[in-house]
């Protein structure tokens, strides 16, 4: 019997964003969140055959039908958000998006080994959280995608602090070899901000250091909830939601209809502001000596709503480049290099990234 051909596929499970790479599939972005194909059925402008969704169905729960796509965020159906923080690993929509993941980073039907490596919150790295997000990705997973049945076997999944992503894609070209040896043997300051939390690292010499970890739950999806309530404080009729403040963020005025306009410039400048310096200040309290730091790296979903804040706080910061995808990347071409190994398995065991105590 022929041995299946190994993918290698990172994933980076946010709160706002599922963004995954694989040796099929590069640079996926898409919202963390799907609808029920009943849900999307009943809608009379947009249904399960619009190119810009797929449907899945898993075995965790047989009988269910969801669609996942682009555009499902702006859909008027009921959006399920995979957005929480307690006992996240363990929820029902969690596990199912990071199954319609799996499959639709896979291309073909039939069975796929797969060599995964994927990220977890600082604060989560060595806990019992780790083991429980393992568990949600390792082993065998039967998802059948548009009516192709996709059977993929989970045989190695690594799990690195989410922040670390960043530096390895600085680190490891695209073809998954060590690019900037300088990267190795640096101390780096690294601010993720994401949806739901900010995460903050020091990591010398590739190693993590404890004492430079922090995490702080506060997230872009607070400005959206923030600037939601205000929406509704001013108009309980708006319905606001941070899903569509998300999608309006852009504008002067939010309009929940043609008729409706609410005025949300000043106050979301306001949100911002205080995000931001909150954000700012928690990092000075962990971070009392920046200039330890050869580097200080700024990445996440995050950066664009607030760059101009953390640009003023460290002058010499460094934006990394596509930063929403950066930590996906890093850990596709972290992938790509354990895959290099003619024992893969092996190197995949070993812990490169250890911990410094």
């Amino acid at each position: 019997m022929s041995k299946n051909k190994l993918t290698v596929m990172a994933i980076d499970h946010g709160n706002g964003y599922f963004k995954g790479y694989s040796t099929a599939m590069q640079g996926m972005v898409l919202p963390s969140g799907f609808l029920t194909k009943e849900g999307v059925q009943r809608e009379d402008s947009i249904g399960v055959g619009h190119t810009e969704f797929n449907e899945f169905q898993s075995s965790l729960y047989e009988g269910e039908s969801y669609v996942w796509g682009a555009e499902v965020n702006k859909s008027k159906g009921k959006f399920l958000s995979t957005y929480t923080s307690e006992d996240r690993y363990s929820q029902k929509y969690y596990k199912l998006l990071s199954q319609f993941g799996l499959a639709s980073l896979i291309n073909g039907e039939g069975t796929h080994d797969v060599l995964l490596v994927t990220g977890c919150p600082s604060r989560e790295k060595g806990t019992r959280k780790e083991d429980e997000l393992c568990k949600v990705f390792k082993g065998r997973h039967i998802v059948q995608m548009n009516d192709k049945h996709k059977f993929i076997n989970v045989k190695e999944c690594k799990i690195l602090p989410q922040p670390l992503g960043s530096i390895l894609d600085l680190y490891i070209d695209d073809e998954g070899y060590v690019n900037r040896k300088e990267i190795g043997s640096s101390y780096i300051g690294i601010i993720d901000i994401g949806s739901g939390t900010t995460d903050c690292d020091g990591i010398d010499c590739l190693k993590a250091i404890p004492d430079d970890r922090h995490t702080i739950p506060v997230g872009v999806h607070e400005i959206y909830q923030r600037l939601a309530d205000y929406i509704n404080s001013e108009n309980p009729d708006a319905f606001a939601t941070p899903k569509n403040v998300e999608l309006q963020f852009d504008n002067e005025f939010y309009k929940p209809s043609r008729r409706l306009s609410i005025p949300i410039q000043e106050a979301k400048e306001r949100i911002v502001r205080e995000t931001a310096e909150y954000l700012i200040n928690e990092i000075q309290i962990r971070w009392r000596n920046r200039n330890k730091f050869d580097m200080v790296i700024l990445t996440g979903g995050g950066v664009k709503l607030m760059e101009p804040w953390f640009k003023g706080f460290i002058n010499d910061i460094i934006v990394v480049e596509d930063h929403q995808i950066a930590n996906a990347r890093g850990f596709f071409k972290f992938g790509l290099l354990l895959s290099k190994s003619n024992e893969a398995e092996d190197v995949v065991n070993q812990d490169m990234f250890l911990t410094r105590s």
